[in-house]
């Protein structure tokens, strides 16, 4: 059997296996304290707003959603209402914090002084230029160019929020690109959508990062309420890479769930085990709470984020075997891909008071991460986040640091090429190839 066989009988498999014969209330873990984030190194981990470009043979990404200003305050025709998540009632006085005039020269400088080679950004919102959405003048970097949604994408999106918040405007994600050290690679017209923007690049030969092989570098924003959407959203992104001829990817940006043992996009990460039985009840448990409790009319809406949260009752036998087979279909996609990532360990990246709570203190999550291909990308340093600013965490964010409601997440990665047989050991193993089919139809013929 091939390969993409072998992975779909394996998450077949795993999706039959038998449920637990009883309730899983009884072995279901109590709230209890809240899963401590796995750091790198500390001779990995930099200062926020350390540069990038120490290293000129080093690839350097940053990612940070920008929080859109259309989703601050507004009043949603729905409830009549601002939506708790959008009310940011720790951000005052509202004119330092949260005023967009404020607070974009301060995004700018954060990204220009980044000097990043690639930035991934999460709720830009597009101008409109005559019949078109563009990509605001604002972020017209010097040095840099730029992929962003389809027009029809962006429509849809206004349309929404004209419909829901009264405000006919584009938001989405985008991908900008130094043009000296990198070169876009033909997409052969790869849609992309508001919440999915991909870029293939290679380093200039001529630059220090010509080793950098085709690398499709998505900046995503994954669905805030439902696991499903969020691996229907990946599995299509492994089939963007291979379309575009390559097995090596980055996705940088706000996956709205803090990858978690037991959550299924943890699934696409390579060597990952499978979760244990209380990592499954919990995620299971958080995904399903947070899905009854928010609204929302499409997975391209600003909503709650999909994070650890305590148990209030144990999920049932049916909801546990339906999370068990997303699971496996997460780890049969990825192995059916052959394409293997890795996940940067950074912290948390969101500070905002605790579900359904008025008044601080302030929490913090883990919903803005970095995978990579490791076979190609050696992680050679990454920016601390939010456990490295307790004064953030407990103010909130927005402040007066930090001009987003997310924390930025960067790392430099040194590239190298793929692994490769030398041409007397491929010429052998296709001879060897040729015989075993040989035999194989002799075998069918008899």
């Amino acid at each position: 059997p091939s390969v993409r066989q072998m992975a779909t009988q394996k998450a077949e498999q795993a999706a039959a296996a038998p449920a637990p014969s009883s309730a899983p209330s009884s072995s279901a873990p109590s709230a209890g304290p809240r899963p401590v984030s796995e750091l790198a190194p500390a001779a990995l981990r930099r200062p926020r707003c350390t540069p990038l470009d120490g290293d000129p043979a080093c690839l350097s990404l940053l990612s940070l959603n920008l929080l859109a200003p259309a989703f601050v305050r507004p009043i949603d025709t729905r409830t009549g209402e601002v939506q708790p998540y959008a009310a940011f009632e720790w951000a005052e006085p509202a004119e330092e914090v949260l005023d967009w005039g404020a607070r974009r020269p301060r995004l700018l400088a954060l990204l220009q002084e980044s000097k990043a080679d690639v930035v991934c950004l999460q709720e830009v919102q597009f101008e409109r230029q005559g019949d078109s959405f563009g990509l605001p003048a604002w972020l017209a970097l010097d040095g840099y160019a730029a992929k962003i949604p389809g027009q029809s994408h962006l429509e849809n999106m206004a349309e929404r929020n004209k419909r829901v918040l009264e405000n006919e405007v584009a938001i989405g994600c985008a991908v900008l690109y130094r043009t000296d050290r990198l070169e876009a690679l033909p997409d052969d017209g790869i849609s992309n959508t508001n919440t999915l923007v991909p870029v293939c690049v290679r380093g200039l030969p001529s630059s220090p990062l010509a080793t950098l092989e085709p690398t499709v570098v998505f900046s995503v924003h994954l669905d805030a309420q439902s696991e499903e959407k969020r691996i229907e959203q990946f599995t299509k992104c492994l089939g963007i890479i291979r379309a575009c001829g390559s097995r090596e990817a980055i996705f940088a940006g706000d996956m709205n769930t803090e990858c978690w043992d037991g959550s299924c996009l943890t699934a696409f990460l390579a060597k990952q085990a499978e979760p244990s039985e209380d990592a499954i009840i919990r995620q299971c448990a958080a995904a399903l709470r947070l899905s009854s409790s928010e609204g929302g009319d499409d997975e391209d809406e600003k909503a709650a984020p999909a994070t650890e949260v305590p148990l209030d009752s144990a999920p049932t036998v049916e909801q546990l075997a339906a999370w068990r087979a997303l699971w496996a279909r997460a780890a049969g996609s990825a192995m059916g891909q052959r394409v293997a990532l890795t996940r940067a360990l950074t912290g948390p990246t969101r500070a905002a008071y605790e579900h359904g709570q008025k008044s601080g203190p302030c929490a913090t999550w883990r919903l803005d991460h970095i995978f990579y291909s490791a076979r190609t990308l050696e992680l050679r340093s990454l920016w601390e986040t939010l456990e490295a600013d307790p004064e953030s965490a407990a103010a909130g964010l927005p402040n007066r640091t930090l001009p987003s409601d997310h924390h930025p997440v960067a790392a430099t990665f040194r590239p190298s090429p793929a692994p490769r047989l030398d041409a007397a050991t491929d010429e052998a193993l296709m001879a060897r190839l040729a015989a075993l089919e040989g035999a194989q139809e002799a075998a069918r013929s008899e």
